[in-house]
């Protein structure tokens, strides 16, 4: 899994992070191309937060192996700072696929210009 921004799959059109993290998941159209794609976030997310979960516990057992005095503000603040880094990585995880337009959505669409 790459972390990037997604692109439109039709045009390649670029969107940026405050867009992507507004968007919900859905289907959409492309603001420059005009044709339909899919928003796809439960996947990324599942595996980021998979990720940093492991992080964290691999974290927190290392410390106290090699300090078990550790005070448990810091174990918080380091938990904080690793899940507010994720948090801020999750719209580079979001992913676009490609929707089919039927005809008549092309129709209204050529009407709409």
């Amino acid at each position: 899994m790459l972390l990037r921004l997604p692109v439109c799959p039709h045009c390649h059109a670029v969107y940026s992070y405050a867009e992507v993290s507004a968007m919900k998941q859905e289907e959409r159209f492309c603001y420059h191309c005009k044709k339909k794609y899919k928003v796809i976030k439960t996947k990324g997310k599942v595996i980021l937060m998979s990720f940093v979960c492991i992080i964290l516990i691999c974290i927190n057992l290392l410390l106290f192996t090699i300090n078990e005095d550790i005070n448990i503000i810091v174990l918080a603040l380091l938990n904080l700072s690793v899940i507010t880094a994720a948090v801020l990585i999750l719209p580079l995880t979001v992913r676009f696929k490609a929707e089919k337009i039927r005809k008549a959505e092309k129709r209204r669409l050529k009407n709409k210009q």
